[in-house]
């Protein structure tokens, strides 16, 4: 009798990790070299100062404003801001806040509409450098997937830097040295508590 009741367990599982391993195959071929992150330049604006070179005259850019802060000089008050307010569990998953997951789908099916999000820092960061927004199963797919070796690849550090110099914060202000200067006028590395978590608030509704 167990060996009946376990062996269409088994034939489950085996067909699942099977499925899996197609999927990761097939999704996963373009995915970027390792190096892609640190390869591709973020797109920032041109500067021109004075003769004596420290007072700024214009600053030219396109759609993207963006001043690349490193993430030592992002206070640590800034980034706990943002780790509270988007992914509380970034040092502690794997890419994919499972817990996250769960709870959304409960608080979804209270509602009766898809209302909360469960992405992850990682996600976003995939999402926003690599795919469109279209809510389809094959971008999903391909999102996890991408978000599983990112994590894989970089440190939780590196992905935390790399999101900090990417996201939008309104007014064309891309990443938070860019967002610093645009709203309070300093560098990121002075930022104070209270604007520190007002450039965290900012990153949902931009």
């Amino acid at each position: 009798l167990l060996k009946i009741l376990l062996w269409p367990l088994f034939s489950l599982v085996f067909v699942a990790l099977v499925t899996g391993a197609v999927l990761f195959i097939v999704f996963a071929k373009d995915l970027p070299r390792p190096e892609k992150f640190t390869e591709r330049p973020f797109v920032q604006s041109t500067k021109i100062y004075d003769r004596s070179g420290k007072i700024l005259l214009y600053d030219i850019y396109g759609e993207e404003k963006r001043e690349i802060a490193a993430l030592n000089q992002v206070p640590e008050r800034l980034k706990q801001a943002v780790i509270v307010a988007e992914d509380a569990n970034f040092y502690r998953h794997f890419g994919i806040d499972v817990r996250a997951i769960i709870r959304a789908i409960i608080s979804d099916l209270k509602l009766g509409k898809p209302a909360q999000g469960a992405s992850t820092i990682s996600q976003q960061l995939i999402r926003s450098s690599f795919l469109t927004r279209e809510k389809t199963l094959k971008r999903k797919i391909r999102e996890i997937i991408l978000t599983l070796e990112l994590e894989r690849r970089y440190s939780k550090d590196q992905i935390l830097e790399f999101y900090l110099n990417q996201i939008p914060f309104g007014s064309n202000a891309y990443g938070v040295g860019s967002a610093s200067q645009t709203y309070f006028n300093k560098p990121v590395s002075d930022l104070t508590l209270e604007e520190s978590a007002l450039l965290a608030a900012l990153i949902r509704s931009p």
